[in-house]
């Protein structure tokens, strides 16, 4: 018994013809009579009353009827489904991405995703850039969306997005009435910072801008979560060097200063295994966002 033989049997049945039905298939009467002859074989039951002039189910030929029509119509589902996702149209992308960019692109990155491959889901992880690192190689996770790593073994890389670096202050500050500040002036404030055995690449990121300006930030508060960060700039406890999606976080007593510098910008990535084995769907995945990406950067 086989889906060929199923569909021939229910175009006889539908049409109650041999001739008409042979016709429709695309195959000779006397293939087709033989085609039914061997279903029934296989089903141990006669499912087809045939005279010299009419063609009728039989009461288990009915009944077989109704499954037919179920397995074709599993067999049609299950067919579109694999070639969904042998084609990357279909399936799960476990992406592991960092709490700043659900702020900014990541939000614009999972629509374009789900306007262009609507059968392609989701399952979002969010992680800091060096804990994504283990999972991609290990293949925890199929793609990361992570900050400041360009490279890193095993791994490719390609850029998404580079967005500015703020200063948060407390809108009771100094600072707070100027739009754009250079860092010399920052060199006796106390900093509020990653720390970094958790955030280490955008940490020491930070460090070479401020070095750059000739000081090392004093480190008044460590927090990993850019929200927390924020609510302690707005406790008066310190200043913060920022990403520009954190804006999206509007706290009262917080103003956000663009910074006088030509490396006050923080490059966000996508990451995923070189020579990867990973699901076609992941493979769809990176290539609609970071055709994304560089149309954003156009």
């Amino acid at each position: 018994m086989n889906i060929k033989s199923l569909a021939a049997f229910v175009e006889v049945a539908e049409q109650a013809h041999f001739g008409r039905a042979a016709q429709n298939l695309g195959i000779t009467q006397s293939g087709l009579s033989q085609m039914i002859k061997k279903l029934e074989q296989t089903s141990g039951a006669k499912l087809i009353a045939r005279t010299t002039r009419t063609v009728s189910l039989t009461e288990v030929g009915e009944i077989f009827l109704e499954h037919a029509r179920e397995l074709l119509l599993a067999h049609q589902l299950f067919s579109q489904r694999m070639g969904s996702a042998i084609h990357g149209e279909a399936g799960t992308v476990r992406l592991g991405f960092v709490a700043s960019a659900a702020l900014g692109i990541l939000p614009e990155l999972t629509a374009e995703l789900h306007q262009r491959a609507p059968g392609i889901k989701l399952s979002l992880v969010e992680l800091t850039s060096e804990e994504q690192l283990p999972r991609l190689r290990s293949g925890e996770i199929d793609v990361g969306v992570l900050r400041e790593i360009s490279q890193s073994p095993g791994l490719e890389m390609s850029l998404l997005l580079t967005e500015p670096l703020l200063l948060a202050v407390p809108k009771t500050h100094a600072l707070a009435s100027q739009k754009r500040v250079t860092l010399e002036v920052l060199k006796s404030e106390g900093f509020i910072m990653f720390p970094r055995t958790k955030v280490s690449y955008l940490h020491d990121h930070i460090y070479r801008l401020c070095n750059s300006a000739g000081f090392t930030p004093q480190i008044v508060e460590e927090a990993v979560q850019f929200a927390t960060i924020l609510g302690l700039v707005s406790s008066n406890a310190g200043v913060a060097i920022v990403p520009k999606s954190l804006t999206a976080i509007q706290l009262p007593n917080v103003s956000f200063l663009e910074i006088d510098h030509k490396d006050a910008f923080s490059r966000i990535y996508l990451a995923r295994r070189i020579q990867e084995k990973s699901s076609p769907a992941a493979k769809k995945m990176v290539e609609i966002t970071t055709n994304f990406a560089n149309s954003l950067k156009a």
